[in-house]
């Protein structure tokens, strides 16, 4: 991967976890993690902790100096360069662990949600399956409902005194009877209509679980890309060690092929390091501000907004590369 990609592959994990905030925003009930304490947001939560340490790890490296200052005869001995070289490589490692354990906890989330995604689909489904079948009941009740009320209603027409008493009775009876099937259709479009708004919560609860999930995997990715970067820096810096023991360390001759490598690797670094204090640090709080935040709150980050500062820091990605 060239500089610049490796550079855009850490503003990836940001504005990936931008969308997810985004999806999840205010949703403390919807995408709750059998694994984890409460909700998704709230499980990001040392995500974004550990994030952000490893974002701005970034330490001085004296590698360039102690070889300037040996090609200089400033006082640096081989010993400085050596020892700053072997400095840098166990910072770069340091850096390879911390994304490596960022990777593993995404994966750790990914799976939870899966599992969750899971049972919000078949409990949507079982939802909208009895919702369906209630609606059904309470349609078929309609005909047969309306026609017994109507016949219920309908005044008998006496001949006699005794055959008065007798239609009276059958009246009665006729519109008990249509009071009770009044009841039993009532309760059973209540129910249809409860039904159908849990079917309705359910499948939206499923479709946000899904869409996070999907943006997990995503999050899983973009760490494993984003320890290309530190693996880059690993190999210039083994192949600097390698000419460092190649060359005459009584001389200060140094090869300034060894000069511009080292300065290569450095300025990769530094321009990683620029990158996090001046846009991804600050995105990211951002980020973790949207995933606490609730609907309808105003004058807060957006999602919008997280991505259009991710989309400025890879526009500033090449002039950092040149050390601006």
């Amino acid at each position: 991967m060239e500089p610049r990609e490796l550079l855009e592959a850490l503003v990836d994990v940001v504005a990936t976890l931008g969308e997810l905030a985004a999806t999840i925003t205010g949703l403390d009930e919807d995408v709750r993690l059998g694994m984890f304490p409460g909700s998704l947001h709230k499980a990001l939560d040392p995500f974004f902790s550990d994030l952000q340490d490893t974002l701005g790890h970034h330490g001085h490296t004296s590698l360039g100096q102690a070889l300037a200052a040996f090609r200089a005869n400033l006082g640096a001995t081989w010993a400085h360069v050596a020892a700053a070289a072997s400095a840098w490589q166990g910072s770069v490692a340091k850096l390879e662990d911390s994304w490596a354990q960022l990777a593993k906890k995404a994966t750790e989330l990914h799976n939870a949600c899966r599992d969750t995604a899971t049972r919000k689909v078949t409990t949507a489904a079982t939802a909208n399956t009895r919702a369906r079948d209630l609606q059904g009941t309470a349609t078929r009740w309609e005909p047969s409902l309306h026609n017994l009320v109507a016949e219920a209603w309908q005044l008998p027409l006496a001949l006699d005194k005794k055959e008065a008493a007798s239609l009276v009775a059958v009246h009665a009876a006729r519109m008990a009877a249509a009071n009770n099937e009044v009841e039993a259709a009532t309760k059973a479009k209540e129910e249809d209509i409860v039904a159908t708004s849990e079917a309705g919560a359910a499948t939206r609860r499923g479709q946000k679980a899904e869409a996070a999930l999907g943006l997990l995997q995503r999050l899983v990715a973009t760490c494993d890309t984003a320890m290309v970067y530190t693996w880059e820096l690993q190999c210039q810096l083994r192949h600097i060690e390698a000419t460092l023991k190649g060359t005459n360390q009584a001389s200060p001759d140094v090869p300034e092929a060894l000069v511009a490598a080292v300065a290569n690797a450095e300025l990769l670094w530094e321009a990683s390091a620029r990158l996090a204090t001046r846009h991804l640090v600050g995105t990211l709080e951002d980020t973790r501000l949207l995933v606490s935040s609730h609907p309808g709150d105003t004058g807060g980050p957006s999602g919008h907004a997280v991505a259009e500062q991710c989309q400025k820091a890879i526009e500033d990605i090449p002039m950092l590369l040149w050390g601006q």
